[in-house]
Protein backbone atom coordinates (compact mmCIF):
# COMPACT_ATOMS: atom_id res chain seq x y z
CA UNK A 1 0.00 0.00 0.00
CA UNK A 2 2.88 2.50 0.48
CA UNK A 3 3.42 2.50 -3.28
CA UNK A 4 -0.17 3.61 -3.83
CA UNK A 5 0.39 6.64 -1.57
CA UNK A 6 3.71 7.40 -3.25
CA UNK A 7 1.87 7.42 -6.58
CA UNK A 8 -0.71 9.82 -5.08
CA UNK A 9 2.18 12.02 -3.86
CA UNK A 10 3.65 12.11 -7.37
CA UNK A 11 0.26 12.76 -8.95
CA UNK A 12 -0.44 15.66 -6.57
CA UNK A 13 2.96 17.21 -7.29
CA UNK A 14 2.66 16.79 -11.06
CA UNK A 15 -0.87 18.17 -11.09
CA UNK A 16 0.24 21.22 -9.15
CA UNK A 17 3.32 21.68 -11.32
CA UNK A 18 1.28 21.74 -14.50
CA UNK A 19 -1.61 23.86 -13.21
CA UNK A 20 0.12 26.13 -10.66
CA UNK A 21 -3.32 27.12 -9.44
CA UNK A 22 -3.39 25.48 -6.00
CA UNK A 23 -5.43 22.52 -7.19
CA UNK A 24 -3.76 19.48 -5.66
CA UNK A 25 -1.03 20.76 -3.36
CA UNK A 26 -3.29 20.20 -0.35
CA UNK A 27 -3.24 16.46 -0.89
CA UNK A 28 0.54 16.16 -0.89
CA UNK A 29 0.87 16.34 2.94
CA UNK A 30 -2.17 14.09 3.31
CA UNK A 31 -0.59 11.47 1.03
CA UNK A 32 2.74 11.84 2.84
CA UNK A 33 1.11 11.09 6.19
CA UNK A 34 -0.80 8.15 4.70
CA UNK A 35 2.46 6.83 3.22
CA UNK A 36 4.06 6.89 6.68
CA UNK A 37 1.02 5.11 8.12
CA UNK A 38 1.32 2.45 5.41
CA UNK A 39 4.97 1.83 6.28
CA UNK A 40 3.90 1.25 9.91
CA UNK A 41 1.23 -1.23 8.78
CA UNK A 42 -1.72 0.86 9.92
CA UNK A 43 -4.96 -0.59 8.48
CA UNK A 44 -5.92 0.67 4.99
CA UNK A 45 -9.29 2.16 6.06
CA UNK A 46 -7.45 4.31 8.63
CA UNK A 47 -4.94 5.43 5.97
CA UNK A 48 -7.79 6.47 3.66
CA UNK A 49 -9.64 8.24 6.47
CA UNK A 50 -6.48 10.14 7.48
CA UNK A 51 -5.82 11.09 3.83
CA UNK A 52 -9.33 12.46 3.35
CA UNK A 53 -9.43 14.22 6.73
CA UNK A 54 -6.00 15.89 6.40
CA UNK A 55 -6.68 16.87 2.79
CA UNK A 56 -10.02 18.47 3.61
CA UNK A 57 -8.69 20.25 6.69
CA UNK A 58 -5.84 21.73 4.65
CA UNK A 59 -8.11 22.76 1.77
CA UNK A 60 -10.63 24.55 3.97
CA UNK A 61 -8.18 26.06 6.44
CA UNK A 62 -5.35 27.31 4.24
CA UNK A 63 -6.65 27.67 0.65
CA UNK A 64 -8.39 31.05 1.14
CA UNK A 65 -5.26 32.49 2.79
CA UNK A 66 -2.95 31.15 0.08
CA UNK A 67 -5.22 32.43 -2.69
CA UNK A 68 -5.18 35.86 -1.09
CA UNK A 69 -1.39 35.87 -0.76
CA UNK A 70 -0.79 34.63 -4.29
CA UNK A 71 -3.38 36.86 -5.93
CA UNK A 72 -1.88 38.59 -8.96
CA UNK A 73 -1.79 42.31 -8.78
CA UNK A 74 -2.42 43.27 -12.38
CA UNK A 75 -0.21 46.11 -13.45
CA UNK A 76 -1.62 48.27 -16.17
CA UNK A 77 0.58 48.37 -19.22
CA UNK A 78 0.63 50.08 -22.58
CA UNK A 79 -2.51 52.08 -23.34
CA UNK A 80 -4.34 50.74 -20.27
CA UNK A 81 -1.87 52.71 -18.15
CA UNK A 82 -3.14 55.94 -19.73
CA UNK A 83 -6.62 55.59 -18.27
CA UNK A 84 -7.06 58.00 -15.37
CA UNK A 85 -4.10 60.15 -16.42
CA UNK A 86 -4.32 63.92 -16.97
CA UNK A 87 -3.62 65.35 -20.41
CA UNK A 88 -3.38 68.87 -21.80
CA UNK A 89 -5.61 69.85 -24.73
CA UNK A 90 -3.40 71.12 -27.57
CA UNK A 91 -6.12 71.34 -30.25
CA UNK A 92 -9.75 72.13 -29.46
CA UNK A 93 -11.73 68.94 -28.95
CA UNK A 94 -14.98 68.87 -30.90
CA UNK A 95 -16.76 65.60 -31.63
CA UNK A 96 -19.05 67.38 -34.11
CA UNK A 97 -16.08 68.59 -36.18
CA UNK A 98 -14.23 65.32 -35.54
CA UNK A 99 -11.07 66.95 -34.28
CA UNK A 100 -9.10 67.32 -31.11
CA UNK A 101 -5.69 66.58 -29.72
CA UNK A 102 -4.11 66.22 -26.32
CA UNK A 103 -0.54 65.92 -25.08
CA UNK A 104 0.14 63.14 -22.63
CA UNK A 105 3.60 62.08 -21.43
CA UNK A 106 5.17 64.13 -24.20
CA UNK A 107 3.14 62.44 -26.95
CA UNK A 108 0.29 63.89 -28.97
CA UNK A 109 -2.90 61.85 -29.14
CA UNK A 110 -6.11 62.33 -31.09
CA UNK A 111 -8.88 62.91 -28.60
CA UNK A 112 -12.66 63.05 -28.37
CA UNK A 113 -14.88 64.22 -25.54
CA UNK A 114 -16.96 61.71 -23.61
CA UNK A 115 -19.90 64.11 -23.89
CA UNK A 116 -20.60 64.29 -27.65
CA UNK A 117 -21.92 67.89 -27.53
CA UNK A 118 -19.09 69.31 -25.45
CA UNK A 119 -16.30 71.42 -26.91
CA UNK A 120 -13.12 71.48 -24.86
CA UNK A 121 -10.83 74.49 -25.48
CA UNK A 122 -7.03 74.48 -25.87
CA UNK A 123 -5.13 74.60 -22.57
CA UNK A 124 -7.71 72.60 -20.59
CA UNK A 125 -6.56 69.76 -18.38
CA UNK A 126 -8.63 66.63 -19.12
CA UNK A 127 -8.79 63.14 -17.71
CA UNK A 128 -8.42 60.08 -19.95
CA UNK A 129 -11.46 57.83 -19.53
CA UNK A 130 -10.78 55.20 -22.18
CA UNK A 131 -8.82 54.42 -25.31
CA UNK A 132 -10.66 53.61 -28.54
CA UNK A 133 -8.25 52.64 -31.26
CA UNK A 134 -5.79 55.52 -31.46
CA UNK A 135 -8.09 58.09 -29.84
CA UNK A 136 -8.31 59.01 -26.20
CA UNK A 137 -11.79 59.57 -24.80
CA UNK A 138 -11.54 62.38 -22.26
CA UNK A 139 -13.59 64.54 -19.91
Amino acid sequence: MPYFWIAILALALLTEAFTSDLVAIWFFPAALISTLLAFFNVPVPVQILVFVAVGLVLVFSTRPLCKKLLKNKNTKTNVDALIGESALVTEEISNICERGEVKLHGLRWSARAKDPDRIIPVGTQVEVLEVKGVKLIVK
